[in-house]
């Protein structure tokens, strides 16, 4: 976003100033150039975050159910006390 809105303000910049046609105004022409170039640069790196993404979300949706049986299990054995204190447990035993 920094680097499009730099080109974006150069862009406006070099409009304000150009005086006659702005065919020959080369400055211009390079600042749109350059513009492009990174406008296609930064597309191609989100379509590449997007994708990245959405394999960090599956990668982390197959370890749920591990998570959800380690909770249930961990929160039982924390309740087995209540039940009878023989069944008293530390955190050194997890």
């Amino acid at each position: 976003e920094k680097r499009l809105k730099f080109y974006e303000d150069k862009l406006l910049a070099c409009l304000s100033a150009s005086k006659g046609n702005l065919i020959d105004d080369e400055e211009l022409i390079d600042t749109l150039a350059d513009a492009k170039k990174a406008s296609t640069e930064i597309k191609e790196k989100l379509s590449i975050a997007v994708e990245t993404r959405k394999r960090i979300n599956s990668a982390r949706e197959e370890y749920r159910p591990v998570a959800i049986r380690g909770s249930v299990l961990y929160f039982l054995v924390v309740e087995m006390s209540l039940v009878n204190p023989m069944y008293q447990t530390s955190l050194n035993q997890f």
